[in-house]
């Protein structure tokens, strides 16, 4: 559970950092504007809240091998998604939406980031050697067939 609460953490601080590159920038597109700022912030919160509540829920799934609690944990965090961005639309004012949008997909940069981009993402992984094997020979066999070479 120590991995969670650091990947909890680094996800609060770089999306932190995301939300203030993007304010930063919108000062220059679009001046200061209050909506856009409040409901960057009131998505940023909504989309941590709902990927805490993903990894309690991951847990609760864990421990007890209920697999109703994902369903439960996909609609309560859709219920959260779509009540702040309803609360945002109904403003009447673009930014205050675009704001929301780009809040709630703040935190998602760092885990793509960590998980996609990162060059150790490759390196730390580790296959066994049966797989490993597996796999080579699935790709043998599909070149073989590619280029028409027949087993002896």
């Amino acid at each position: 559970m120590d991995e969670v609460s650091k990947l909890k953490k680094q996800v609060a601080i770089y999306g932190l950092a995301v939300i203030a590159v993007c304010e930063i920038v919108s000062l220059f597109i679009i001046g200061f504007d209050i909506g856009f700022t409040v409901f960057l912030l009131a998505g940023f919160a909504a989309a941590l809240v709902n990927f805490w509540l993903l990894a309690f829920f991951l847990q609760k799934m864990l421990d007890s091998g209920n697999a109703g609690f994902s369903t439960i944990s996909f609609v309560i965090r859709i219920l959260i998604y779509c009540a702040v961005f309803f609360i945002s639309v109904k403003q009447g004012h673009t930014p205050s939406w675009v704001g929301c949008l780009i809040g709630i997909l703040a935190p998602k940069v760092p885990l793509y980031y960590f998980n996609a981009v990162k060059p150790d993402f490759n390196t730390k992984r580790k296959v066994r050697p049966e797989v490993q094997a597996m796999y080579e020979q699935e790709d043998k066999e599909k070149d073989d067939e590619y280029w028409g070479r027949k087993e002896d």
